[in-house]
């Protein structure tokens, strides 16, 4: 939903650079900062006064971010678009009410992307890290990977767009033709009768015709909407037959389903811009010329799967990030081959061990529609040393037998390679490991959960810990500095079940592990 309400802001550039803040900035803007700058005075001070710490504060739903809790919002969600803005940036007030709709959209909705902001001007470090060169800059961050954010330059695009104050009429087919091939996509209203304009700001480039000539000319019978395209079947019909509402709900789902090509190339604008969450990804080498030939395949199975909520998406293993391959547990060399995913359910479906075609394809599009396809969980081969260590090594093979023993009393450190705090609680794990090593009952472990996955496992930020009781009742805890002074009490009172939390929940508080030395168990 972000993107849809981008819309509304002014068809001009939005997009602030240092070097351009001057002339950009209009005399409006900067007589009104002038009027009101004894109060920005003041919040100034007061914002200079509030010291920063790692809790991640919100304005409007937008999280608020700066080099103190950078790390922590990027542990905690994966994923997280980020707006670098400068506060006489006019832009980026214009910005502003449509970032925060969006965000409060995306949290009311529970999606697993947040929304956040860094004001770049005071933020510099941040600033220089991401290469924040004009405002508002947005890059989105997926899976806590600082090293390697995306560029959202799509978003301007989108803030470049307005609806026009009118559609223009066509009233030749000579027009129409005009029309229609100087663009990409065209949206053309077939209407013997004027319509409201209210239905026609839905769409980039929309025009309306009542001419009979214009009607001849593209074989149109009866009122209709038309969108044209420069690719696939070359056009899409709409008639407004009895029964079939013309609103701009109608309009716009038309719009969505028909103006994307059968079978589009992944980049993140287009996955969390579109409306459709079930996506089929098709994994193939473009070097590889019979690799190509499938895809034309599959784009006709694409076809027959059209307004059936499934997008299809052609990620070329050569030029495909190395953790998004991972994510879906592909190797370049399983190419060609095909995943299922439902961005609501998070769950994912393999066409493996079965080779990709047209068939295959078909079938598996089919079995996640109709909730008969089996999901997909990633696991690394168990290691064979994997009990050797004071620390035990979970993948998701094994995942189950271990952690659910009812014999044992099981705490798993759920971790990222690349997550700082992870880094910073390995030795007390290890130390931790040692410490009970010669407890039949008790296991410590760990499991990268970037690699591995388990049905009904939610990991939200990392580290994650979750501990796991002989007698069967989860017990999830949050970071803490000092495991190893609190785990004994823990073991007394908690595992032999003689004090439980609400709902059987223990939680321990989080604490930074470079500030305070304390951990306090919350009942």
């Amino acid at each position: 939903g972000f993107f849809m309400h981008l819309n509304r802001l002014n068809d001009k550039k939005k997009y602030c650079t240092d070097q351009d803040s001057a002339e950009e900035t209009s005399k409006e803007t900067v007589e009104e900062a002038s009027e009101e700058v004894g109060e920005d005075e003041v919040e100034e001070e007061e914002k200079a006064k509030k010291e920063k710490t790692t809790e991640l504060e919100e304005e409007n739903d937008v999280l608020e971010l700066h080099i103190i809790n950078f790390d922590r919002a990027l542990s905690e969600n994966k994923y997280l678009l980020v707006e670098f803005y400068a506060p006489w940036c006019g832009h980026c007030k214009s910005l502003a009410p449509v970032y925060e709709e969006a965000a409060g959209r995306l949290k009311k909705e529970g999606q697993n992307m947040r929304l956040a902001k860094v004001d770049a001007i005071e933020e510099k470090e941040l600033a220089e890290e991401f290469d924040v060169r004009g405002y508002p800059s947005l890059k989105l961050f997926v899976d806590g990977d600082r090293k390697q954010p995306k560029e959202y330059t799509g978003i301007i695009q989108w803030m470049k767009r307005r609806p026009s104050p009118g559609a223009p009429t066509l009233g030749s087919p000579a027009s129409a033709a005009q029309f229609i091939d100087a663009h990409n996509i065209s949206v053309v209203g077939f209407f013997k009768a004027v319509l409201d304009e209210l239905y026609f700001d839905t769409a980039e480039e929309f025009a309306k015709t009542s001419s009979p000539e214009v009607f001849t000319k593209y074989e149109v019978h009866t009122d209709s909407v038309v969108l044209f395209k420069k690719f696939d079947d070359g056009r899409a019909d709409l008639p407004l037959t009895e029964g079939v509402k013309l609103d701009r709900e109608n309009l716009t789902k038309f719009i969505q389903e028909n103006s994307m090509e059968l079978i589009i190339k992944f980049t993140p604008e287009a996955i969390f811009s579109s409306s459709i969450k079930t996506h089929a990804l098709l994994f193939i080498n473009s070097s590889v010329d019979a690799h190509t030939t499938l895809v034309e395949e599959a784009r006709g199975v694409a076809r027959d799967f059209k307004g059936k909520v499934i997008l299809f998406v052609l990620l070329d293993v050569n030029a495909t990030a190395p953790q998004i391959l991972q994510y879906f547990g592909v190797s370049a060399d399983e190419a060609p081959t095909a995943r299922m995913f439902d961005m609501i359910s998070r769950k994912k479906f393999s066409l493996s061990p079965s080779p990709l075609a047209a068939g295959t394809l078909r079938e598996l599009c089919q079995g996640v529609l109709d909730g008969t396809a089996e999901p997909y969980y990633l696991s690394e081969p168990v290691p064979e040393d994997w009990d050797k260590g004071a620390v035990k090594v979970l993948v998701g093979k094994n995942f189950k037998s271990v952690a659910l023993d009812p014999t044992k009393n099981v705490f798993v450190e759920f971790y990222a390679p690349w997550c700082d705090f992870c880094k910073q609680l390995a030795p007390i794990w290890q130390e931790l490991g040692e410490k009970y090593a010669d407890h039949a009952d008790i296991v410590i472990a760990k499991m990268d959960a970037t690699a591995n996955e388990v049905d009904g496992l939610e990991v939200g930020g990392f580290p994650a810990l979750k501990y796991y009781p002989a007698d069967g009742k989860e017990v999830i805890l949050l970071l803490t500095d000092d495991f190893i002074a609190n785990f004994d009490n823990f073991i007394e009172h908690v595992a032999v079940g003689e004090r439980e939390g609400k709902n059987g929940l223990v939680y321990l508080e989080f604490a930074e592990l470079t500030e305070k030395k304390e951990a306090l168990l919350t009942f």
